[in-house]
């Protein structure tokens, strides 16, 4: 709920124990008895709740002037809401003549406000209002009061002297008191700022008259002493004769009124999406050393508030209040950061005294240098608790935010590259909002979650979810937590994995596409703590018949890894903790998995080029001297043909990045394996042959770029720093050999 930033309107709205003041000091107003008139200061900053305190003050006085006889005339002015200087001064004495017409209908009453309207229509003509012209057009009430018969302006003068002797004799003859309250006279210019003690010094210094006035002092005394060319501070002096200080509000008032409003905005949050004790630093640290005054409370209350009606349950709500109480106390650098978003997002590991480093240092310095000095270091302790790149440069990690990419991931932290865009927007863009992903995880039905993933796979946001999916399921190993879910996650997700594409396939640093999946699996599986659970669950994805040959044994090759078994000659041994699945379990998923493969290829069934790719893995690894036999059987009659041929090269070929001044694409051909199992000359020869018919044009786009990767860097292969083929390689072989890479065919 966002809270108004005006004062409150009656006592008992008071958060800030200053009623007991206010009462007070409206009581010896209205007891205030000599005929002079008199002055009281309230001095307070901006935003310290001058006007609030004033509110109760008329409340008060209003309520002690109901059981008097003679009532007092109580007038709050406001001179800000008058365009100058000679219409600020008019139309106090307007206003003022108006309240006595209010408050009864006595001749001595009415005597009282005719006296004050001409006096102040009269006043637009004397030098005692600052510049105001030579004598020019007279008003009617002016003409008719003074007469027409005035010859020069000092005759002016003399009169109106003489009118405001009479006013001040009727109101010494009157038994009624006036209470003047003006406040927000530190909103008004510096002339107009004059005009207003002008006004309470000289112009309406009358009997029984009690002037209540509320301002700044140190902007007043300042203005003063620009206009008056004299010390301001003394100036108030001779003017104020009671001044008040505004009750100080203390640290613990203004926390409370935050805090208070906080819990107003933000509903219950579980225990596992709010980090207490970086809420506490992140408080008491660098938020609480800002609020200074009610206003701020209120500025940052309510920027809170709106921002968190959009991104409720979308970001990490610590990081959401730190960024904006940046944005309210410290604007400009919220406006820069989305500016430097790779430099303020992600780990901070790299080397004391890296070159990266040193330029964020650099950067931060930059940004940070035009910070007044009160609120430079609670600033920085926030952007601390906010980016670990930052800690790592101010507090060497010392203290501050922790880079932890499965936690930030869950929460939406917005040192997470994912995330930080929405702490600068009310809207989530193109971004997988967090909520339609718990809503995945937690609560679609089967047929929801697969279609569901297909259109997340459409927006190039499925990598977001699997990301998430996994810092959400990764704190809860061996808890059993949601195990319901997850059956119903894995059986639908693993199915169509070979529909998914990897979004970030283009990207230098690209988690490999099936690695990602076999962590998805891995971590879903370990939230259940009975390894026989485990196993009968992912038993049951191996036996499903629309779950791919290659996802499967690149599933089981994870787990025959963690046992030191099929390892590749360059590959170190990993120790593990603990296994997922101890050892007999593997060797019966490996069991299905040869019944599987020598089925699929006892029916020389065309077989895809990943499934053959990931059944040559199994088949070399294995002991199992059959299925090798059957396998040679099969790749004899995959070879007797051009296009068996091009699919079966196809599988010896990888495909990575890399990078000089830009990142590019690169076709890796291993043609050691690739000896083992094809005579290569005899393959060049009839690939040359192939890639001119029909057939090759129709192959997928994929296939046909290996096979030209294949020839091309064949070609070239004794080339000095020659590792692979490349797309400038490739075209350049194509349009050689008129051959087309066009997507479309």
């Amino acid at each position: 709920m966002l809270n108004s930033d005006i004062p409150i309107k009656n006592i008992n709205e008071d958060l800030l124990n200053r009623a007991d003041f206010a009462q007070q000091l409206a009581n010896a107003i209205i007891k205030y008895n000599q005929e002079s008139s008199f002055n009281i200061g309230l001095y307070g900053e901006w935003g310290s709740g001058k006007t609030s305190v004033i509110n109760m003050i008329e409340e008060k006085l209003q309520d002690l002037a109901t059981s008097m006889r003679d009532k007092p005339i109580i007038m709050r002015f406001n001179p800000w809401l008058f365009s100058d200087q000679t219409q600020l001064i008019t139309q106090f004495f307007a206003q003022l003549s108006s309240e006595f017409n209010l408050n009864n209908s006595s001749k001595a009453t009415k005597r009282i406000a005719n006296a004050l309207e001409t006096f102040g229509g009269a006043l637009e003509f004397t030098s005692l209002i600052p510049q105001v012209g030579a004598i020019g057009k007279i008003s009617s009430t002016l003409t008719k009061d003074i007469g027409k018969g005035i010859r020069n302006y000092a005759e002016i003068k003399e009169s109106i002297q003489h009118r405001k002797n009479v006013l001040v004799q009727i109101l010494s003859e009157s038994s009624s008191k006036i209470i003047v309250i003006i406040d927000d006279i530190d909103r008004l210019s510096n002339e107009e700022i004059c005009a207003v003690f002008q006004l309470v010094k000289s112009i309406a210094d009358f009997p029984n008259t009690i002037y209540l006035l509320a301002f700044d002092f140190e902007i007043v005394s300042r203005a003063l002493t620009g206009v008056q060319n004299y010390d301001g501070s003394k100036y108030l002096e001779k003017i104020i004769q009671v001044p008040f200080h505004l009750p100080h509000i203390n640290e613990q008032q203004l926390t409370q009124i935050f805090l208070n409003k906080l819990n107003d905005t933000i509903v219950e949050i579980p225990d596992e999406f709010f980090d207490k004790e970086k809420w506490s630093m992140l408080f008491h640290a660098g938020i609480k050393p800002l609020l200074t005054t009610v206003r701020d409370t209120i500025r940052l209350n309510n920027t809170i508030s709106l921002k968190y009606a959009f991104l409720a349950s979308e970001v990490d709500i610590s990081d959401l209040i730190g960024i904006t109480a940046i944005q309210v106390f410290a604007p400009h650098i919220y406006s820069s950061l989305p500016l430097y978003k790779e430099n303020f997002c992600g780990s901070p590991q790299y080397p004391s005294g890296n070159q990266k480093e040193q330029e964020l240092k650099t950067l931060y310095d930059n940004i940070t240098q035009d910070l007044d000095e009160h609120i430079k270091k609670p600033v920085t302790e926030v952007l601390c608790y906010l980016f670990p790149k930052v800690s790592s440069i101010i507090k060497k990690g010392i203290s501050g935010a922790r880079y932890h990419n499965s936690s930030s991931q869950r929460l939406g932290n917005i040192y997470n590259a994912n995330y930080f865009d929405r702490y600068f927007s009310l809207s989530l863009d193109n971004s997988l909002s967090i909520k339609e992903a718990q809503n995945i995880i937690l609560f679609m039905n089967e047929e929801q979650i697969k279609e569901t993933l297909l259109r997340l796979d459409a927006k190039k946001q499925i990598n977001l979810f699997l990301d998430y999916l996994n810092a959400f399921f990764a704190p809860l190993k061996k808890t059993d937590k949601y195990k319901e879910r997850i059956v119903s996650l894995l059986l639908q997700i693993i199915p169509i994995w070979k529909e998914l594409h990897d979004a970030d396939a283009a990207n230098f640093f690209s988690h490999p596409w099936i690695l990602r999946m076999m962590n998805t699996v891995d971590c879903l599986l370990w939230v259940i703590n009975d390894e026989h659970e485990r196993y009968l669950l992912l038993e049951n994805i191996f036996k499903n018949p629309n779950v791919s040959t290659s996802i499967k044994i690149r599933v089981l090759m994870g787990y025959e890894k963690s046992h030191k078994r099929f390892l590749e000659s360059d590959e170190k041994e990993k120790e593990y903790d603990e296994h997922i699945f101890k050892l007999d379990n593997v060797l019966r998923y490996e069991s299905i998995c040869t019944e599987l493969i020598r089925t699929q290829l006892g029916n020389m069934a065309s077989i895809d080029k990943e499934d053959l790719s990931a059944i040559q893995w199994f088949v070399e690894k294995c002991d199992n001297d059959e299925l090798k036999a059957i396998f040679r059987e099969h790749l004899i009659q995959i070879q007797s043909t051009n296009l068996g041929l091009s699919k079966f090269i196809a599988t010896f070929v990888g495909h990575g990045k890399g990078a000089s001044n830009f990142v590019f694409d690169i076709w890796n051909i291993y043609l050691d394996k690739m000896k083992n199992h094809i005579d290569i000359e005899n393959a060049i020869m009839r690939m040359e042959q192939f890639i001119i018919t029909d057939e090759f044009t129709n192959l997928d786009l994929q296939t046909r770029e290996d096979i030209i990767a294949f020839l091309s860097f064949c070609e070239v292969k004794d080339e000095m720093y020659r590792e692979n083929a490349t797309r400038p390689l490739m075209e350049k072989y194509a349009e050689k050999h008129n051959v087309s890479l066009n997507p479309s065919k």
